[in-house]
């Protein structure tokens, strides 16, 4: 039976990683990520921008029609939060921010060396599975 699921492949990565993918600076891991992400037909992302073009879209558009603004909002102006975030990184086929299993399945697979040797701090294969992962609040709270 093939899943209707969708997937998604993230990285955690330190700071300085973070930097060099944020940049685009393509030197030792970071050329290394984006070169599998490249053969992949993705990209790596970071979770904290993709926060902020999201917050940047709402308020261009309309806040009303973003029913997680204030959450992501804050999560933006969180000092703690904003250091969690900007070391992640999830993976984008093209605008998809979750894509088949066969194009996550591979990626997960070559981003899996990086991981047991050190040079990423975590590695996670995420499915759109709503059992499998926590969901977005149903309520903010200022």
């Amino acid at each position: 039976m093939i899943s209707d699921w969708l997937y998604q492949v993230r990285i955690k990565v330190n700071t300085k990683l973070s930097d060099n993918l944020r940049k685009r600076n393509l030197t030792g891991t970071s050329k290394e990520i984006f070169k599998i992400a490249d053969n992949h037909g993705t990209i790596p992302v970071c979770t904290f921008d993709a926060f902020c073009e999201y917050c940047i879209e709402a308020e261009r558009e309309g806040i009303d029609k973003y029913p997680l603004y204030d959450w992501t909002k804050q999560v933006t102006k969180d000092p703690i939060k904003k250091q969690k975030h900007i070391k992640s990184f999830a993976f984008y086929a093209g605008n998809a921010q979750i894509y088949e299993k066969n194009i996550a399945e591979p990626l997960y697979t070559d981003l899996l060396n990086l991981h047991e040797g050190g040079l990423i701090e975590d590695l996670n294969l995420i499915d759109s599975n709503p059992e499998n992962n926590p969901q977005p609040p149903k309520e903010i709270k200022a």
